[in-house]
C-alpha cells in the first residue's frame, strides 16, 4: 500500500509524540488466521482494522 505525503507526515508527527503508529497492536483482527495483510504486524494503514473490544 502506497502512502501519500499527508500519511507519512501523520506517521512522523504521532511518532515524534510517542503514540503508538502501528494499528496491529490494538486491532481486534490480530491473530494468525484472521488476518492476511502483508504488513502485519507493523502495519498504519488497514483497510479492514476494527479496534479491539468494540
Amino acid at each position: 500500500m502506497t502512502q501519500n505525503w499527508k500519511d507519512k507526515f501523520v506517521f512522523r508527527i504521532k511518532k515524534l509524540l510517542g503514540m503508538n503508529v502501528f494499528l496491529c497492536d490494538n486491532c481486534k483482527w490480530n491473530w494468525r488466521g484472521a488476518c492476511h495483510d502483508t504488513a502485519r504486524p507493523n502495519a498504519t494503514k488497514c483497510p479492514e482494522y476494527t479496534r479491539r473490544g468494540s
